[in-house]
């Protein structure tokens, strides 16, 4: 029977030939954007999945409050006393815990020298707790060893070709000589964590000044922390006892300024934005949109097979009126349908295989990601996708298999049957949910790039074209007025400032802050972030100042005052930038006062609101130079910077960026998720266009001989063409009418997700609109143009 079921549906395919084609070919592109889809969801879902316990690893993260009880930072590292303490007050509850740490630090294998940016340390049980594949050694007795480090076989490859790299020794820092004693697999790229090179902890145990002080540097949240409970333990029995931990270690008072949380592992990459993560994370909501996306273009899909099968219903209420008489039943008739539906979606689902394989490469590239499609790697895929099938099969084949299957065969036979009257407001029903889609993806797309645009182009508060910024090296520190003097030299330098941070960078710093208000010294309720300068930052960036001045080696008590933002003064409580002036401000135990106040400016990400900044003269704690360099010759500026640097630095290879490709980098991620919204979208609206062309066929091919008798009467071909497109652009203008409040409160709501975002203006609604209507239109001229210029003698010479 089933045999039977198949040759029968291969025929009926085969003898609609153009319904076939737009069937296959809009399951095929939905089922297309299916894949690429999912392909996407699995790329963000299956982070830190490869660990062999990743179920059972998670990470303590740090929160600090303001003195209102707001959250001031959030970090994603710890300071390194908490491990070991851990260890002690939760044992039976943690299993293993340990710490690593990771920074950019230069390392020397004879004379080649480069600068690592992935270079840890480690507490021997995170090579325990992180499944590392070990190429050679053992990792954890390595990381036991003072004076070790275990590294990548790339990074091996890198430094010692084909030569064996155990015992080999690396120089970090020109400070210390590490002896290689573990190599291992590179970390995959789907890793949270990307560590190149692993070094016990004695080396930064120094920089501490030993083991003890160390365990004393509560302040220094730079390192990871990792732990695995037991069997009978549960993140709630450890959050219990957090704050009896915190007491008793860092005071009585401590929970009400800082506080501890939990974090699984596997929720790193798509649910955690905090301040210090060691690369750009992920967003579970753009996997829920895209998700969303995904299941929108796959019901645009069948709603075109739907809208086609019932539309032709009366050709085949003749053939379903002979099978009844000839003795099949309902069921055998429902099974037929059904059966044609899942043959054709079987033929899409091998299409649209072939379709993401071809369209992969182009998909990589336009959105950036590195994603695989591998059905011989993945079997399991291959029948998911086969049963896929089946389910879309059915469900896109339901309605036409019980609608057909239900016709009676007297009236069939006799000619009594409307010819598709009965699913004519079914169809007109699927039609405004397949445009209503498509208008809020149209919209949406709009939106989210004005968005973007608006994060790319914001005026920020300072100059950002054509800024160099320089790490500073330990030996440019030694000279550092004299190397600064020496960049002015240089003909295409306009300006040269240090800091310790930089725009595009996280504001991670802060310290404890009273101000002066009504006479008298008070803590601020919010916490102030610190930024040290020097006499030249705010000139370099050409940042305004609204009261005051600049400071100035020409005032000496300079060195104690400081710059504050219009958000610090504000929260302080005085009045406005100029009562400011002259305050008295106790910062991190150093008194001083203040001598000027810059407007507000968007320091971080857009993404983040302004936080209030206070501005340090302190040239000891320079981490960058800020190169501002004028002229069109950016190149050969940039290469006399790198020479001069040599000079200075002969040690230390040079590492600089320039501002713009910062913040390029800050939004790319919003960048590669419009990218895709707009393919996506694209195809959706591709999808539903298709449908409308093949019931805008349809209706040409029924109403035909009406068409003739039109122009026989001397109907105009504009008549023509209003009459048979009038009952479309009324389903559209309907599709408009529910797609943009709908659009309205989805995108209302995305962009409450930015600090600073653009209004909803009536523009995207509109062009939305427009483009639905146009593409509409365009699609049915094609068939209403060609009917109305057909000779009408050709149509009714039979009658």
């Amino acid at each position: 029977m089933l045999k039977n079921y198949i040759r029968i549906a291969i025929r009926n395919l085969n003898k609609y030939k153009t319904f076939s084609f737009i069937n296959i070919l809009g399951l095929s592109v939905g089922l297309t954007c299916c894949l690429l889809i999912g392909i996407y969801i699995q790329e963000e879902t299956t982070y830190d999945t490869y660990h062999d316990n990743s179920e059972n690893i998670y990470r303590f993260t740090r929160e600090f409050m303001s003195q209102d009880g707001s959250t001031s930072l959030h970090l994603s590292r710890l300071a390194p006393p908490f491990a070991p303490y851990m260890r002690e007050f939760y044992e039976g509850s943690i299993e293993k815990i340990g710490r690593f740490s990771v920074f950019e630090l230069t390392v020397r294998v004879g004379d080649n020298l480069l600068i690592e940016p992935n270079f840890g340390f480690a507490d021997p049980e995170i090579a325990e707790i992180l499944s590392f594949e070990t190429v050679a050694g053992n990792l954890v007795e390595a990381l036991q060893q003072p004076g070790s480090v275990v590294i990548s076989d790339e990074i091996a490859q890198k430094y010692f070709g084909d030569a064996d790299p155990i015992g080999q020794t690396l120089t970090v820092q020109n400070q210390a000589d590490l002896m290689v004693r573990g190599v291992y697999r590179k970390m995959p790229r789907k890793s949270s964590f990307q560590i190149d090179m692993m070094a016990d902890f004695s080396m930064l145990e120094a920089f501490f000044g030993g083991r003890e002080a160390m365990l004393q540097a509560w302040g220094s949240n730079n390192f990871t922390t990792l732990f695995t409970m037991t069997p009978s333990a549960s993140k709630e029995q450890i959050m219990s006892s957090m704050n009896d931990f915190l007491v008793a270690h860092l005071g009585e008072n401590s929970p009400e300024w800082t506080r501890l949380h939990i974090q699984d592992l596997t929720d790193i990459h798509l649910r955690s934005q905090l301040s210090d993560e060691q690369g750009v994370n992920g967003d579970i909501t753009f996997v829920y949109i895209f998700t969303s996306i995904a299941l929108l273009i796959l019901a645009i899909a069948c709603i075109n097979y739907m809208n086609l099968a019932t539309a032709r219903s009366a050709n085949r209420a003749k053939e379903v009126g002979m099978r009844k008489v000839f003795g099949a039943g309902r069921n055998h008739l429902i099974w037929q349908f059904l059966t044609e539906s899942i043959v054709l979606t079987l033929v899409s689902v091998l299409l649209a295989i072939g379709f993401t394989y071809l369209l992969l490469p182009f998909f990589r590239e336009t959105t950036g990601l590195i994603m695989a499609f591998d059905l011989v790697q993945n079997k399991e895929l291959i029948g998911i996708l086969f049963a896929a099938a089946i389910f879309i099969g059915i469900l896109a084949g339901s309605y036409p298999a019980f609608y057909l299957s239900a016709f009676k065969p007297l009236k069939v036979l006799k000619g009594q049957l409307s010819k598709g009257a009965k699913s004519g407001g079914l169809r007109r029903v699927l039609v405004v949910v397949q445009f209503s889609i498509s208008v809020v993806l149209i919209i949406a797309t709009v939106i989210v790039f004005q968005q973007l645009n608006f994060l790319q182009n914001s005026e920020l508060g300072y100059q950002k074209d054509q800024m160099m910024i320089l790490s500073k090296s330990d030996q440019i520190s030694a000279q550092y007025e004299l190397f600064k003097n020496e960049l002015m030299n240089i003909s295409g330098v306009a300006s040269v400032g240090g800091s310790s941070r930089v725009p595009s960078g996280q504001l991670l710093d802060s310290q404890g802050a009273q101000a002066e208000v009504n006479g008298e010294l008070l803590p601020t309720e919010i916490v102030v972030k610190n930024i040290y300068i020097d006499e030249d930052f705010i000139s370099t960036y050409g940042i305004d100042l609204i009261s005051g001045r600049n400071i100035s080696p020409e005032f000496g008590a300079d060195s104690s005052s400081f710059i504050l933002n219009q958000k610090a003064v504000d929260i302080i409580g005085w009045a406005n930038a100029q009562e400011a002036l002259g305050k008295k401000i106790v910062y991190g135990g150093q008194q001083g006062q203040v001598v000027g106040v810059i407007n507000d400016i968007y320091f971080e990400s857009l993404q983040s609101e302004v936080v209030p900044m206070i501005f340090i003269n302190n040239s000891d704690n320079v981490n960058y130079l800020s190169i501002q360099i004028e002229g069109s010759n950016l190149r050969q500026t940039a290469e006399q910077v790198e020479e001069m640097y040599a000079r200075f630095s002969p040690d230390m290879p040079i590492s600089y960026q320039f501002l713009d490709e910062r913040f390029d980098q800050l939004y790319h991620a919003e960048k590669q998720r419009s990218q895709m919204f707009t393919l996506f979208s694209a195809l959706a609206i591709f999808l539903a266009c298709l449908g409308l062309f093949g019931l805008a066929s349809f209706t040409v091919g029924q109403r035909g001989k009406e068409i003739s008798i039109r122009k026989v009467l001397g109907a105009s071909m504009q008549q023509i063409i209003g009459t048979l497109s009038k009952e479309f652009v009324i389903l559209v203008m309907v599709a408009l009418l529910i797609s943009v409040p709908l659009a309205w409160y989805f995108m209302n709501d995305w962009l409450s997700g930015y600090a600073y975002r653009i209004g909803l203006s009536v523009g995207p609604f509109v062009f939305g609109g427009a483009v639905a209507m146009f593409i509409a239109l365009s699609t049915i001229s094609f068939q209403t143009v060609r009917a109305a210029l057909a000779n009408p003698s050709e149509r009714l010479r039979d009658e």
